[in-house]
């Protein structure tokens, strides 16, 4: 009796092991919604544990098992193939997913940007692309102009009399503020000092202040984005041009007892059907356009 279920534990101990392993996970497979290659794995166990058990129990015949064999190596051959163009698929699925992510939150910030500097300027946010687009290339923004250094020197008793009232006692060395303020002096017996001290607000080109500057066009090529394109911003990147940000603005919100205008860009990007997620869509934005609020999604 003894002998008798050792034989049997022997004789079908793995092919048993095999059938209900690859039972398990075609009912896994089929209940829990996997991808075709786990499925395709769950029938090639599944058919490997019943013929190992159909074999074993003297009802196939050895010609078959080896038709059946051959079949099935050819059927997990073929899994192996497109097991392996399922992963290249997934993982330059996700690098374009990956690279699509980071550009939208450069442009974001660059879009963000340049509404803020229209907005100190205006008092409002630029209501159309076209109107952006045009702003970007062309507008002007409040640059400091910085040339020279200050004085490496005590002020002067004339200058002490120039700046203020009350001829106050010098004991440091002149600072910044009160270097510009003599640079305007013309009457300034001193004035030879300040001959290369320039420290005025000027106007400047928002496209040379911002995004002509070598760093910045640096840190893009280290990014790995493309050269900075002021028609690119309004649309969402790997769309083809095709799908723009929504762009929504209003010029005065009441917060609190005092008025701001708003503004809110978002946009839904490609990339995010990753397998296994019951939810494809990924919603980026800055903004609120009833709050005072410039932050965006990617900052949280």
């Amino acid at each position: 009796m003894t002998n008798d279920l050792s034989v049997i534990l022997k004789k079908y101990s793995i092919p048993a092991l095999l059938f209900t392993l690859g039972l398990v996970m075609l009912i896994i497979g089929l209940t829990q919604g996997q991808n075709s290659m786990f499925i395709l794995a769950s029938v090639l166990m599944f058919g490997a544990g019943a013929l190992s058990v159909m074999f074993s129990s003297g009802n196939l015949k050895p010609k078959l098992v080896m038709i059946f064999g051959i079949a099935a190596g050819i059927a997990g051959v073929l899994a192996l193939v497109l097991s392996y163009v399922s992963v290249n698929t997934t993982q330059k699925y996700q690098e374009d997913y990956q690279s699509c992510k980071s550009l939208s939150i450069q442009n974001l910030q660059d879009i963000r940007y340049i509404q803020k500097a229209y907005a100190e300027k205006t008092g409002q946010y630029l209501r159309t692309w076209d109107e952006f687009v045009e702003f970007t290339k062309n507008g002007t923004v409040p640059f400091l102009e910085s040339v020279g250094s200050v004085p490496a020197r005590k002020i002067k008793t004339e200058e002490n009399n120039y700046l203020y009232t009350g001829n106050p006692p010098v004991d440091n060395d002149m600072t910044g503020d009160e270097a510009y303020r003599l640079s305007k002096w013309a009457e300034n017996p001193y004035a030879a000092d300040f001959a290369n001290f320039v420290r005025d607000t000027v106007q400047r080109s928002l496209m040379s202040v911002k995004f002509g500057t070598k760093s910045y066009a640096s840190n893009r090529e280290k990014s790995g984005f493309y050269v900075f394109s002021a028609d690119s911003l309004p649309y969402i990147p790997y769309t083809n041009g095709k799908t723009m940000w929504s762009l929504e603005t209003k010029d005065s919100v009441a917060i609190g007892d005092q008025s701001f205008p708003t503004i809110l860009i978002q946009g839904m990007i490609p990339f995010t059907k990753i397998e296994g997620k019951s939810n494809g869509e990924e919603k980026m934005f800055f903004g609120s356009i009833s709050l005072n609020e410039l932050s965006g999604s990617w900052e949280d």
